[in-house]
């Protein structure tokens, strides 16, 4: 099951777990995600595109956790997810994987309530392993929701390491839009 808004009004990611919508701050998200090019890195984004390679202070876009919608921050881990999204691209750096037994997750970024959160644009991610060994991925890239249930899903030995992919579900703003993720845990 897949939702965009929860009844506390949380932006909601819904995995095989529960709900979490997290994203790295973003302070120029691109106008057509889907559509063509390279989110571009700047000083207060997450790395993208080939830019240099940015720490948790990037991934907050600046925040501090203290902002209204502000739930919680997810940057000062080791994960690493490079996603392509159509044809823009967009690493996220800081997130925190998590393992046990059948469960394989990562998350990255700051996650924030709709409608109280009111601060620069975030584009979030959250990746899990499905009860069928195959992968859920949830995006909010460039103001744009992208869902894939049932992406293929190749996870390393030890869970170090995963690559993804699949299609855009109906429920994104963009059905049938190509969805890869890589992750370094």
């Amino acid at each position: 099951m897949v939702g965009k808004t929860g009844a506390a009004g949380v932006a909601l990611l819904i995995m095989a777990v529960g709900p979490l919508a997290v994203g790295c701050g973003n302070a120029a998200s691109p106008s057509g995600a889907g559509a063509g090019g390279t989110v571009a890195a700047s000083p207060a984004a997450g790395s993208s595109g080939g830019g240099a390679k940015a720490g948790p202070a990037a991934c907050t876009g600046g925040l501090t956790g203290s902002e209204p919608g502000v739930v919680q921050m997810v940057c000062d881990g080791t994960a690493t997810v490079h996603l392509q999204v159509g044809s823009v691209t967009k690493s996220f750096v800081g997130g925190q994987c998590h393992s046990a037994g059948d469960f394989w997750s990562v998350t990255a970024g700051v996650i924030t309530q709709v409608g109280a959160y009111k601060g620069p644009p975030v584009d979030v991610v959250s990746i899990n392993k499905n009860s069928s060994g195959g992968g859920s991925i949830q995006v909010l890239l460039g103001g744009k929701n992208y869902f894939v249930d049932g992406a293929s899903l190749t996870l390393s030995e030890g869970a170090k390491t995963a690559h993804l992919q699949g299609k855009a579900t109906a429920q994104s703003d963009v059905p049938g839009a190509a969805v890869t993720a890589d992750v370094a845990c």
